[in-house]
């Protein structure tokens, strides 16, 4: 059984760990647990950082360009979670930078170390990881898995009816 976070505190951390996993996930899922309509955009972007990520195009997410973003974000992400559950605090975006910077430092020597100890593939661990980040940032968010599969459905048909118009129109083509 998976750890459920139940306090504002523990619920805007889980987050911020989260976005130090993954850059996108904790405002995707801060943004769906208010269900705003633009969440759905964040959701593509937390895509392509998955299959990006998966195909070893980004850089360490432990060094310092990615690094900084993350820590960002997670302050950003922590203190939007206790605003919203009406919980707000000083100290939630400082802590929340460091505990994202602190998961994306600590997540890589964990997989390595975990790969190299149980034999697993990188790629598999890395499943592994999103899984256990989109179970926990769902339980942290409240927001229910199969919202966040039907939300991403819906974002993906979006942007493809939208690359689909454009490229009609780039060709002179009249728009369905």
């Amino acid at each position: 059984m998976m750890w459920e976070p139940r306090t504002p505190t523990e619920r805007a951390m889980a987050l911020a760990a989260i976005t130090g996993l993954k850059l996108t996930y904790g405002p995707t899922l801060l943004l769906a647990s208010s269900r705003r309509p633009w969440a759905r955009y964040l959701a593509v972007a937390a895509m392509g950082e998955c299959v990006l990520d998966k195909l070893g195009v980004l850089p360490s997410r432990s060094r310092l360009p990615l690094l900084i973003p993350r820590a960002l974000a997670g302050a950003w992400v922590a203190r939007e979670a206790m605003r919203a559950q009406g919980a707000a605090g000083s100290w939630t975006a400082p802590m929340g930078a460091a505990v994202a910077a602190g998961t994306a430092v600590l997540a890589p020597t964990l997989r390595a170390a975990s790969q190299e100890l149980l034999a697993i593939p990188d790629p598999l661990l890395g499943l592994v990881e999103d899984w256990v980040a989109l179970r926990l940032g769902a339980r942290a968010a409240d927001v229910p898995m199969d919202r966040l599969a039907a939300m991403a459905r819906q974002a993906l048909e979006e942007v493809q009816q939208e690359a689909v118009g454009a490229m009609q129109s780039a060709r002179g083509l009249p728009q369905s």
